[in-house]
C-alpha cells in the first residue's frame, strides 16, 4: 500500500482482475434486484390472480436480496477453509442458470410461484457469492484503502444493474418483446463473468485459511449456534445488529409498498416505476460511493452510520410526503436521495462487520451480519405489506399510509446509531 493512503501496485492489479467480471454479473444482477423484480412481478401477474397473492409476491421479491442471506451461514460454513476463487467461479455460474430459468415462467397463476422461487434461489446464491466475496476484499486489501477499492467496483458493478433496470424498463414502456427474455441474456453474461474471475488470486491465502483455522477451527461449523455465541459475547456488535434490524426492516418495507401504491393507486406505468426506485438510485451511486468511501475509510463503521443514517431517513421522508401529498416531482427528489443514501449503505454493509472481527472471524462476523439481513427480509416486507392491505381493506386509498411504519423503523434506527456514537466519543 502506499504511504498516502491510497491503494498500491497490488491492490490496483487485484482490483482490474475483478472489475470486469463485476461488471458482467451485474447484467445478471440487474433483472433480481429487489425494485426491478417487484415491478416485473407486479405489472407481469396483475389480474392472473388474487390482487394479495400478487402483491405479496411483490413484498417477497423485493425483499429477496435480503430474505435469501438467511442461508447465508451455510455459505460461510462451506467457504471456511477452502479456495475462495474457486468457489466464487461455481456460485457464479450457478447464479447465472437460476437467473436464466426465470424466464421460462409461464404468465398464468402458477407462473407466478415459479417467477418468485427462482427469483428467491437465484438471490440465496448470490447471498453466498457475497459472503465469499466479503473474505476476498478482506484479504486482498488493507483497512485504510479497502472502501475506496472496492467503492470503485461497487460503482461500475452499479451501472451494470443499473443498464439491466433500464433495459428491462425500456422493454415494458415500448412493449418490444416479451421482457421474459431478457434473462437469456443475462444468464450468457453471468456465465462470462464466472469464466473470467478464474484470473482472480487471494493474497497470502494460505495465511487466511491458517487464520480460519487457529481462530475457528476448520471442523467447527459456522450455525446458528454461533450466532448467538458472537452476539453473547460481543455486546458491541449485538447492539449494532440490533439496530441494523430496526434501520434495516424499515428500508425493506419502503420498495415494495411503493411499487403497490404506485401501481394501483397512482397508476404509474412499470417502466417509469424501474426508472424511478431502481434506475435513479443506481446511476445515483458512482456520484456519492467515493464520497462515502472517503468517511468510512476514516472513522469506526458506529459513527459512520450515525451520519448515514439521515440520509435514508430523509430518502423514505420524501417518498412518504410525495405519496400521501400527491407530489410526482418530490418523488424523483427522493430517489436521488435514496440512492445518495443506498451509496453509503452499501458500503457500510459490506464492510462494516469489519470493525468489530478479527480477520480470522471476520467470515463468520459477516455471516451473522448477513443472517439477521435474512430474518428482516423475510419479515418486513411481507409485515409491511399486509400493514397496507389491512388499511386499504379498512377504507380505499388508506393504503398509502403504511408508509409510516418504515419512516418510523429508520428513524429509530438512526436515532440508536446515534447512541452508540456518543458513547464512544
Amino acid at each position: 500500500m502506499a504511504a498516502t493512503g491510497r491503494p498500491g501496485a497490488n491492490e490496483e492489479a487485484v482490483f482490474r482482475r475483478e472489475i470486469v467480471s463485476w461488471a458482467l454479473i451485474g447484467l445478471t444482477l440487474g433483472l433480481v434486484e429487489g425494485a426491478t423484480a417487484a415491478v416485473l412481478v407486479k405489472t407481469g401477474y396483475r389480474g392472473t390472480t388474487s390482487p394479495l397473492a400478487v402483491n405479496l409476491a411483490t413484498a417477497l421479491v423485493s425483499g429477496a436480496p435480503a430474505f435469501s442471506n438467511v442461508v447465508s451461514f451455510v455459505w460461510a460454513n462451506i467457504a471456511h477453509g477452502r479456495s475462495r476463487v474457486r468457489l466464487l467461479v461455481r456460485l457464479q455460474a450457478l447464479f447465472a442458470l437460476l437467473v436464466g430459468f426465470i424466464g421460462l415462467a409461464p404468465r398464468a397463476g402458477g407462473g407466478l410461484v415459479f417467477a418468485v422461487v427462482s427469483i428467491l434461489a437465484a438471490r440465496m446464491v448470490w447471498a453466498g457469492i457475497l459472503t465469499v466475496r466479503a473474505a476476498v476484499w478482506t484479504a486482498n486489501y488493507p483497512r485504510q484503502v479497502i472502501a475506496r477499492v472496492t467503492g470503485r467496483i461497487v460503482i461500475v458493478s452499479s451501472l451494470a444493474v443499473a443498464g439491466a433496470a433500464a433495459l428491462a424498463g425500456g422493454v415494458l414502456a415500448a412493449r418490444a418483446f416479451d421482457p421474459r427474455w431478457l434473462y437469456g441474456g443475462a444468464a450468457a453474461c453471468g456465465l462470462l463473468a464466472a469464466s473470467l474471475y478464474r484470473r482472480v488470486r487471494v493474497r497470502r491465502e494460505f495465511r487466511l485459511l491458517a487464520q480460519e483455522s487457529a481462530e475457528g477451527g476448520s471442523s467447527e461449523a459456522f450455525s446458528l449456534r454461533m450466532v448467538r455465541e458472537i452476539l453473547a459475547r460481543d455486546p458491541s456488535f449485538r447492539e449494532y445488529m440490533l439496530w441494523m434490524g430496526l434501520f434495516g426492516g424499515g428500508n425493506l418495507m419502503l420498495i415494495a409498498q411503493l411499487v403497490v401504491v404506485l401501481t394501483d393507486g397512482f397508476g404509474m406505468p412499470g417502466g417509469r416505476q424501474i426508472l424511478l426506485l431502481a434506475v435513479v438510485p443506481l446511476l445515483a451511486l458512482p456520484v456519492f460511493v467515493p464520497w462515502w468511501a472517503r468517511r468510512f475509510d476514516g472513522e469506526h463503521v458506529v459513527v459512520y452510520r450515525a451520519r448515514q443514517g439521515w440520509a435514508l431517513v430523509a430518502a423514505v421522508t420524501m417518498f412518504s410526503a410525495a405519496v400521501l401529498a400527491g407530489w410526482s416531482w418530490l418523488l424523483w427528489c427522493g430517489a436521488v436521495t435514496y440512492g445518495f443514501a443506498m451509496a453509503g449503505a452499501n458500503l457500510g454493509w459490506n464492510l462494516g462487520h469489519a470493525d468489530f472481527a478479527s480477520s480470522g472471524r471476520a467470515q463468520h462476523y459477516m455471516g451473522v451480519h448477513v443472517t439477521l439481513t435474512g430474518v428482516r427480509g423475510m419479515l418486513a416486507p411481507p409485515l409491511g405489506m399486509l400493514a397496507y392491505q389491512l388499511l386499504e381493506d379498512w377504507q380505499r386509498g388508506l393504503g398509502r399510509y403504511a408508509l409510516v411504519l418504515p419512516l418510523a423503523m429508520t428513524t429509530a434506527g438512526t436515532l440508536g446509531f446515534n447512541r452508540m456514537k456518543n458513547r464512544q466519543t
